[in-house]
């Protein structure tokens, strides 16, 4: 009997409990796209525009002046010197710079022999390759290299400076 009775409460209690309430549940996630194209962006190539030797009266090598175009500031340029397997960057303070003039600054740099002979190891008899990039500073961006070729024969002579 008590099991009945404690029965019949429990369905009495269940009996005054208020329903449960219902509940919509709906999720929605609208995709919404649409065609388009992405170009990577680029640095554009400098545009070395001369590239002087200047020997002394016995024809040794002195200095070479190279000349070059680029759209973008002096923080944003560089002028490497590679013999070998030794590089070098020219210091900035060989290069000047005016401009813009139609967008574009052009620089000059004039290295003499003693500077590409402390950046490089073997400076006479040898070729060296000047390189200008455009870089963008913070970042490993940097674009294709304008380069020259700066031949110096046995002994300092006959320097010369060509594509």
């Amino acid at each position: 009997m008590l099991a009945g009775a404690v029965g019949l409460s429990v369905l009495a209690g269940v009996a005054v409990l208020p329903s449960a309430q219902l509940t919509e549940a709906r999720f929605t996630d609208p995709d919404y796209a649409s065609s388009t194209t992405f170009t990577a962006g680029a640095l554009a190539t400098p545009v070395i525009t001369a590239c002087t030797v200047a020997n002394n009266v016995l024809g040794v090598f002195q200095s070479v002046t190279i000349t070059w175009t680029s759209p973008y500031v002096a923080a944003n340029v560089r002028l490497t010197a590679t013999s070998g397997t030794t590089t070098g960057t020219i210091p900035a303070a060989n290069i000047t710079a005016t401009g813009p003039v139609g967008g574009l600054y052009t620089y000059t740099a004039n290295v003499p022999q003693s500077l590409l002979a402390s950046l490089i190891s073997n400076l006479l008899g040898s070729t060296t390759t000047l390189s200008v990039t455009n870089v963008l500073p913070g970042t490993n961006w940097v674009s294709p290299a304008a380069t020259r070729r700066l031949s110096i024969a046995l002994l300092g002579l006959n320097a010369s400076c060509t594509v």
